[in-house]
């Protein structure tokens, strides 16, 4: 068997808000306290659309919001003018 280590809180995007039901499915059948939370909504740093932000985290993981900020700026979200939520 192969093993993967993984840093987590990681940021994503996605198009359609819905698609988040299926990442936490998937993510969920990985590992049982691997969760997904909306964060935020804006562009990434090299343009496009406005997407919305997700994040990878455990379910009982402290999310502060310099390590929130940490996942988003790792995965090019774009703070001037995005809207980041409160988790």
């Amino acid at each position: 068997m192969n093993q993967l280590t993984v840093s987590i809180p990681k940021a994503f995007s996605v198009r359609d808000e819905h698609e988040f039901s299926a990442h936490q499915h998937l993510l969920s059948r990985m590992h049982p306290k691997l969760k997904v939370t909306q964060i935020a909504t804006g562009r990434h740093i090299n343009g496009g659309h406005t997407v919305f932000w997700g994040l990878v985290h455990l379910d009982d993981q402290k999310l502060s919001e310099p390590l929130l900020k940490e996942a988003l700026t790792e995965a090019g979200f774009d703070f001037y003018g995005s809207i980041l939520l409160k988790v």
